[in-house]
């Protein structure tokens, strides 16, 4: 492919679109002449266009990699690992979701303006619709691996670029992401190329079984090569098996591979039907080869070499339960003990993924917004923070912005000097603010907060000094906020009872805390609860199973604050360490059957035991629909139909969900 100057590029896609194109144009591939014809003609883009990349503000980015951390993490090693391999030779490595945006990046940082300038970094847009043919977005359009070289991009500004990239696949076919790597400057031949593509073809690849792994990592896999040297490290076919054999999910190289060999979809079949074995044996060969042992398909006799990966938890089911761990008085934090952050999120999907952001943000001087009910543990989760932070070694000041009269609060936050007014200290007080020098200021309930000092508070943060009341000397300050609230504050300041500007100063980053009644891993809770009550009184207890099943069911309107008071009554009153129905309050005892979230009341057993099958009306049409509908419910009930936690265990956005819900008639409990 022949380098083209800038008029010689939009030249020739104007050649080709009016038909006047010379013969020389064969050279360019077909996917690449018909997303020039997508470029003009659907997306209406101006080749010659001078305006840059489009790029993501902060706050709009956060909104692109929330859904996605789970996936980020298990992609992170697979980028860095790219990026070591072509570093050397003037590449960057990025990693784009499904739209296209640039959620991840690894480029020289002495180069950082030039990348930023090419719109080669962290936020930048390269949808074919902004940008016309690009390695992204071409590459999301035809699902599959592609370079785009110098004057095949559709605007002249890129032409300058040579990109490779290669798309990301769930294990339902669905387009996740896709990994890209790019260079400012690079040879004019475009088989120059060559190596730079397979290098992001084989990136894709190891994210791609990495996120199948980790999405199956409660079911049987069976890791499948056809070397046995590579089945157990780097396997080229992958099936997830429940726990009777039928397969739930393959990748795409499975599906390529083993389907003429199965007569169709593989998704739901007996592993039986296409290898000469059943799943007991697989166990049992798996225990007896060493990890690795051969296999011949059934209908074929090809060989294989097979690795058996086993669960690491209880398989899905038709049904979901709630898993109750036994823990002990023994193994219980100490009264005192300030709690992890990974110890308060749990099992609990939703907060542990809050909790990986939280350790990503807790050391960058971010203010903190904490959000959540009455009881949800807000003060626990900001001192957790704090004590995880490189703060930890100096205060935590907590301040309650509701329990403080209002006509106190500003000598308590910002101290004063001696005479400041009638009936002061002698030597005059510091404030909590300047208390908190060096560590974390925790304003909890800061709804609360006087209109009168929401213009004092603001300066502090954006000036980082206080001045005490009757001072006129500003005082610097360094500390970290967190705040807290269980009031709707941006309706507040929709109402104008809380200051805008003030609002954006406190919420550089905000977590959303669930009440008790939504965590997915409750019944663990009430036994984390348990077991700290049980410590401090010095004795061991335990649950019986018609108590348990009250208290998971109990709606909890005071969260976690109410669930240490009813434990501590039932410790209390209950005989020969064991806490039945009748050692529990009559409050919790005698509640009527709670309801799911917005949805009537349903008695506790279903709570505890939901069957699936009664969820649709309308049966999917083929075993990969049927696999996908079982794993959507399984996380809809796992997740109480909270649909943005359900969205996120499965690696969807919210509105995919809503689409897939209604594809399968899939009706939530209060709307049947």
């Amino acid at each position: 492919m022949v380098r083209f100057d800038r008029n010689q590029h939009i030249d020739k896609i104007f050649s080709y679109i009016s038909g006047n194109a010379p013969e020389a144009d064969s050279t360019v591939e077909k996917p690449i002449l018909q997303s020039w014809e997508r470029s003009l003609q659907e997306h209406r883009i101006d080749p010659s266009r001078p305006t840059r990349v489009r790029v993501l503000t902060a706050g709009e980015l956060r909104d692109y990699t929330q859904p996605l951390e789970n996936f980020l993490r298990i992609a992170k090693a697979g980028i860095d690992r790219l990026h070591r391999q072509v570093c050397e030779l003037g590449y960057s490595a990025l990693l784009c979701d499904s739209n296209g945006v640039t959620v991840d990046w690894r480029g020289d940082q002495r180069l950082a303006r030039e990348w930023k300038d090419a719109g080669l970094y962290l936020g930048s847009v390269w949808t074919e619709c902004h940008e016309g043919t690009c390695a992204v977005g071409t590459g999301l359009i035809e699902k599959r691996p592609i370079t785009i070289h110098h004057g095949e991009h559709f605007r002249a500004l890129n032409s300058h670029l040579t990109c490779s990239s290669a798309p990301i696949f769930d294990p339902f076919g669905n387009s996740v992401a896709i990994v890209d790597v790019s260079a400012l400057h690079s040879p004019d031949g475009k088989d120059s190329q060559h190596l730079a593509l397979q290098l992001v073809m084989e990136t894709a690849r190891i994210i791609e079984s990495a996120y199948f792994l980790r999405k199956f990592e409660d079911q049987w896999v069976l890791k499948i090569s056809r070397m046995r040297e590579l089945a157990e490290v780097n396997s080229e076919f992958l099936l997830a098996l429940d726990g009777q054999g039928a397969i739930l999910a393959a990748d795409r190289a499975s599906h390529r591979e083993f389907e003429q060999e199965a007569g169709g979809s593989l998704v739901g079949r007996q592993v039986g039907e296409l290898f000469d074995v059943n799943l007991e044996q697989l166990m049992v060969q798996a225990g007896q080869s060493n990890l690795v042992f051969p296999l011949r398909t059934s209908r074929r006799g090809r060989q294989y070499f097979v690795a058996l990966r086993c669960p690491q938890a209880i398989s899905i089911s038709p049904v979901a339960k709630v898993v109750v761990p036994s823990v002990s008085p023994a193994t219980a934090p100490k009264p005192g003990t300030v709690l992890d952050l990974d110890y308060l999120a749990g099992a609990d999907p939703g907060l542990q993924d809050a909790v990986a952001r939280m350790k990503r943000v807790m050391n960058k001087n971010i203010p903190i917004l904490l959000n959540g009910e009455t009881g949800t543990g807000k003060e626990m989760f900001a001192r957790a923070i704090h004590h995880g932070s490189r703060r930890s070694q100096k205060p935590f000041i907590a301040v309650n912005c509701a329990a403080i009269p209002e006509s106190l609060i500003e000598s308590e936050l910002f101290g004063y000097k001696e005479g400041a007014f009638t009936g002061a200290r002698s030597k005059g007080m510091r404030g909590k603010i300047l208390q908190s020098d060096g560590g974390t200021l925790f304003l909890d309930e800061i709804g609360d907060m006087p209109a009168s000092l929401q213009p004092r508070l603001l300066r502090v943060l954006a000036e980082k000094e206080v001045t005490p009341l009757g001072g006129d000397t500003p005082i610097p300050v360094d500390l970290q906020v967190i705040c807290a609230t269980h009031r709707g504050i941006q309706g507040m300041v929709a109402s104008g009872e809380f200051r805008e500007d003030l609002y954006y100063r406190l919420n550089g980053v905000s977590f959303e805390l669930p009440p008790l009644r939504r965590r997915a891993d409750i019944a663990n809770l009430i036994h984390q609860a348990l077991a700290i009550e049980a410590a401090e009184e010095g004795g061991a207890v335990d649950l019986d199973e018609a108590a348990m099943a009250i208290l998971v069911a109990y709606p909890w309107p005071g969260n976690v604050r109410q669930l240490r008071n009813v434990l501590r009554y039932a410790l209390a009153v209950c005989d020969q360490g064991v806490i039945r129905i009748e050692d529990l309050p009559e409050e919790v005892r005698c509640s009527p059957a709670p309801a799911l979230p917005d949805g009537p009341p349903v008695p506790p057993q279903a709570v505890l035991q939901l069957p699936l099958r009664d969820t649709v009306s309308m049966p999917p049409s083929n075993t990969m629909e049927e696999a996908e509908r079982n794993v959507i419910l399984n996380a809809l009930v796992h997740h109480r139909w909270q649909v943005t936690l359900a969205a996120r265990e499965i690696g969807i956005s919210r509105a995919t969900l809503y689409r897939k819900m209604e594809k399968f008639n899939i009706v939530p409990p209060n709307k049947r």
